[in-house]
């Protein structure tokens, strides 16, 4: 089966969680007594995820040291550990050896329930390589209130990712789980790139980029405010963990 395999980007230092992030990577930051990636994991193995790889840098025995003491049931844990200041692409490049023929990727700091079979039906029908799930702010309750960085047309394509966001038309809010073909993933590059701004960038000017567009609230733990929100949350909602 296609997509039974999570990669999180996990590697960066978390700079608006200091001085916690001094101490810890910010996925293991606490939510209610648990690291956030915990909830994380639970929600991929419940949508039907049974491998995950971990794209660390920054205190990457962190959380190491917690899987190995903490199995989770159903899932098969693994890690690619790079440098500190590997960017996404890189990070994907080193791990290629790791990755199957189709897989998940997301960031180790948002939290969203994913439907992966509504994603993958999505991902088929507009038969693209990769696609981007668009948050569609609707409220302006995205990260940066109703600020957009996407532009989706209304075939379902992006047409344009403005990290500035900047540019006219922007109607949605990038959050990752990209459903993601390996093929797009030049494992020759040795640069230090941007999966961003390189490759999503490019195959949006190419009308190759899909979305699977959402008016599902998603969550981030980027401030201590969004760390302290995400906790009510689970609370309200009985979010379940491991």
């Amino acid at each position: 089966m296609d997509f039974e395999q999570a990669v999180i980007f996990a590697g960066g230092r978390g700079e608006r969680l200091r001085p916690l992030t001094d101490t810890i990577p910010k996925p293991m930051a606490p939510v209610n007594g648990r690291p956030f990636v915990d909830y994380l994991l639970t929600m991929l193995r419940d949508a039907g995820i049974r491998r995950v790889v971990f794209l660390l840098g920054y205190k990457a025995e962190s959380v190491v040291d917690h899987y190995r003491d903490h199995e989770i049931k159903g899932l098969q844990i693994d890690y690619s550990i790079g440098k500190e200041e590997d960017q996404t692409g890189r990070r994907l490049i080193n791990a290629y050896e790791k990755l199957d023929g189709k897989f998940l990727a997301l960031y180790g700091d948002n939290y969203w329930p994913v439907p992966l079979e509504k994603m993958k039906k999505n991902y088929a029908q507009l038969g693209v390589s990769l696609t981007t799930t668009v948050f569609s702010n609707k409220n302006g309750t995205g990260e940066y209130g109703f600020g957009n960085n996407v532009m989706v047309d209304p075939n379902g394509r992006v047409k344009a990712y403005d990290k500035s966001r900047r540019l006219p038309g922007l109607n949605g809010v990038d959050i990752g789980f990209f459903l993601v073909d390996k093929k797009v993933i030049d494992c020759e590059e040795t640069g230090n790139i941007s999966f961003e701004e390189v490759v999503l960038s490019k195959m949006a000017v190419k009308g190759c980029l899909g979305a699977f567009m959402t008016d599902e609230q998603y969550y981030y733990i980027t401030s201590f405010e969004t760390l302290k929100s995400f906790e009510q949350v689970v609370k309200q909602k009985a979010i379940a963990v491991f």
